[in-house]
């Protein structure tokens, strides 16, 4: 069987901003083309400052392609909804819709119309005086519209409420309906499970974890066992280990050597779901590691 095209390669990608402050730690992912991809992090993890090297807008070391060309090569193959959304601040929709046509050779204006209908917007006012919500149903409704081969969202559901987040986030299940990519970030994790194909946890600028909810169950197992549980029995396959409310919780590697957990006094092990998965990964990183 063909491999699927490879829409993004990103090796070793760092990036530390004025002050010394380390965004991103030397990210490797990979995305193949007709895919949902998500960034999950919490906030502050780097997932932004991955989206804004992969469109070169800052400088990073380590390096990026996109459909195997650099950003400027490619830049008409990407539609974009970014976290600051201010870029259309002074103007009212008709006129975001015609500076966007301007910009934008594959823009349908007819489309755009039709899903700033749905968002219900109000053509009159100034973008400016939107609620974050609806300057994110105005962005989201401008790259729907255009007929890109790979769509970068940047929380593209933040301020919507739950049923326009569910509609948004079919929208963007049906670009993979017909033939696109899309890479988004989150830190909600339903959203995750609902639409991602695949995911990459990111914690403090590193990817912890890359692959599906199937495969995160069949490779790991989280154990929760006593406070005063003995360092010695946790062994050097686990992923994550820290301290939460009474109990200790390590997240280790499904093989033989699980079985020795059982044998502690009060310990479970279980399959672990995102939600929990997540959790000990963060607070692993978060000050929480022991």
């Amino acid at each position: 069987m063909e491999r699927p095209e490879l829409v993004l390669k990103i090796n070793s990608l760092v990036k530390t901003y004025p002050g010394g402050v380390e965004a991103v730690r030397g990210v490797d992912l990979e995305i193949e083309s007709q895919r949902v991809y998500a960034l999950l992090g919490p906030n502050g993890a780097g997932k932004t400052t991955v989206l804004k090297s992969i469109l070169g807008f800052i400088d990073y070391s380590g390096s990026i392609e996109l459909f195997g060309k650099k950003v400027d090569e490619v830049r008409g193959m990407l539609s974009f909804v970014p976290e600051e959304k201010s870029f259309y601040e002074n103007m009212d929709i008709a006129g975001a819709i015609r500076l966007t046509s301007r910009i934008t050779g594959s823009f349908d204006e007819k489309k755009a119309r039709e899903f700033i209908g749905h968002y219900r917007l109000p053509f009159g006012k100034k973008i400016r005086t939107f609620s974050n919500g609806m300057k994110t149903a105005l962005y989201v409704s401008l790259a729907l519209a255009t007929d890109s081969d790979l769509y970068i969202f940047d929380e593209p559901t933040w301020g919507l409420d739950p049923i326009l987040r569910e509609d948004t986030l079919e929208f963007i299940r049906e670009k993979v309906i017909l033939g696109k990519t899309v890479l988004y970030t989150s830190h909600m994790i339903p959203e995750v499970e609902k639409i991602a194909d695949e995911f990459f946890i990111l914690v403090r600028g590193v990817v912890r974890y890359g692959g599906t909810v199937d495969g995160l169950k069949e490779k790991y197992r989280i154990v929760r066992m006593p406070p005063d549980t003995q360092r010695g029995v946790f062994g050097e396959k686990h992923l994550a280990l820290c301290r939460e409310m009474n109990r200790l919780s390590l997240i280790t590697e499904n093989d033989e050597e699980v079985e020795r957990f059982y044998a502690i006094d009060n310990a479970t092990v279980s399959v672990p779901d995102l939600e929990e998965f997540f959790q000990i990964l963060v607070r692993s990183e978060n000050g929480n590691s022991i």
